[in-house]
């Protein structure tokens, strides 16, 4: 019969093979703290990109409501400080971002003025004398700068909601101008 040794020594190895050192948990924290930062990065990338999308289709959506209004009306709404006005009583009042775009005859021409997605920035509108138009917004990829906007985006036109100034960098116009 062999005899087995069951002192202290063999109960030591036992509890150091059964569990973790430091250094292992060191690493694997390290490694979730990397794939964590990808994540997140990538997931804000997604966001971004998501909301330039659809400042974009909002800006084609509004291009559309114009040219409707133009056939009605023989010219665009005239701009005023980045705003539209041709609602209203005589087609004068300044439609606002995120309300309806109605003329004085009760045509409705937008449901929604769209808005832009962030709280902190809104889309600008031009039109000195009715015959063309521009429309801009600001686009969050820096890579994505739009429609002809080199970096400094379209000098003059504002996209911030109030405060400090933020140049546009993604326009669409009226077919006979560019933006």
């Amino acid at each position: 019969m062999v005899k087995r040794n069951t002192g202290v020594k063999d109960d030591v190895r036992m509890q150091r093979k059964s569990g973790f050192t430091l250094v292992e948990l060191l690493v694997v924290m390290v490694i979730l703290s990397v794939l964590a930062v990808i994540v997140t990065s990538t997931f804000s990338s997604s966001i971004r990109r998501g909301r330039d999308s659809r400042r974009k289709e909002d800006l084609r959506a509004l291009s559309g409501a114009l040219e409707a209004y133009f056939n009605d009306k023989g010219q665009y709404p005239l701009g005023v400080s980045g705003k539209m006005a041709g609602c209203g009583t005589a087609d004068a009042q300044v439609c606002e971002w995120g309300e309806e775009m109605r003329d004085s005859e009760e045509t409705l021409y937008m449901v929604i003025i769209p808005e832009d997605p962030l709280g902190t920035q809104q889309y600008y509108y031009v039109s000195a004398d009715g015959s063309t138009y521009a429309a801009y917004a600001k686009l969050e990829n820096t890579l994505d700068q739009g429609a002809g906007a080199d970096q400094d985006g379209y000098p003059g036109t504002d996209c911030s909601s109030g405060g400090t100034e933020i140049e546009c960098t993604y326009g669409i116009s009226s077919t006979d101008t560019t933006p």
